[in-house]
């Protein structure tokens, strides 16, 4: 898709979406997220007024599963923008759809100036994003190595990072799995990492995004230790 046929598409989104019909329909989808987190995953969230957080923010969690995005959405009370494969956009429904939900399209394979710029100007409205740092699903225990997208919109807009570490979601619904099982699942929400902060003495912009990812991935990394530490006593803990 060309650079000017993906804004056209950006153009469209960003208008379904403004719709007050659709603010309706995503409320919808984060209670059926809300209650499907406590009723069924059995979510706990700690650091949960993070979630909260005034004005421009982004949010990074760790990510491994497609539940990822609709239980943190439903925990939040803000409505969350969240990039989305370009493949949820191709047909009307679809599109409107995705739309609705908050997503907004992403050309993963290469770099995607259209999302970049639906980004900043969501930021610029006093929006909060959704970005995976480590771009795609990742496994295990240890973060994988960030992409340089989040820290680019942070500290090209000075918008707050909020690192989120996700335990449980991989196990709930591994990849090519067609229904999520009933399995636990623990949030732990950072505190904001403002870019100024961790830029310190750089001043090339390079300098002071490579910065702010390395103190973004330290911090992901002890967020999803604390998750899994936090499951793991869960389990353990006897029923009734």
């Amino acid at each position: 898709m060309s650079i000017a046929a993906s804004r056209r598409l950006h153009r469209r989104v960003l208008a379904t979406a403004d719709r007050w019909s659709s603010r309706r329909i995503y409320g919808l989808a984060r209670a059926v997220g809300l209650l499907a987190g406590l009723w069924y995953f059995r979510v706990r969230v700690r650091g949960k007024e993070n979630l909260s957080t005034p004005g421009p923010a982004i949010l990074a969690p760790v990510h491994r599963s497609n539940l990822d995005v609709p239980l943190i959405a439903g925990h939040c009370p803000r409505r969350v923008r969240s990039l989305a494969k370009q493949a949820m956009f191709r047909g009307p429904v679809s599109r409107w759809f995705s739309s609705c939900i908050g997503a907004f399209p992403v050309q993963r394979w290469r770099l995607d100036r259209a999302a970049l710029e639906t980004a900043q100007t969501l930021l610029a409205r006093g929006e909060l994003l959704l970005v995976f740092p480590e771009g795609t699903r990742g496994a295990g225990a240890a973060v994988g190595d960030l992409h340089n997208g989040c820290a680019y919109l942070a500290e090209a807009t000075g918008a707050p990072v909020i690192p989120i570490g996700v335990a449980g979601t991989d196990e709930a619904m591994p990849p090519g799995a067609k229904l999520p099982r009933p399995k636990r699942v623990v949030l732990t929400v950072g505190e904001p990492i403002a870019p100024a902060q961790v830029a310190g003495e750089a001043e090339a912009g390079r300098e002071r995004r490579r910065a702010l990812s390395v103190s973004l991935r330290a911090e992901m990394q002890r967020l999803l230790d604390e998750a899994h530490e936090t499951l793991a006593g869960a389990r353990r803990r006897p029923v009734g």
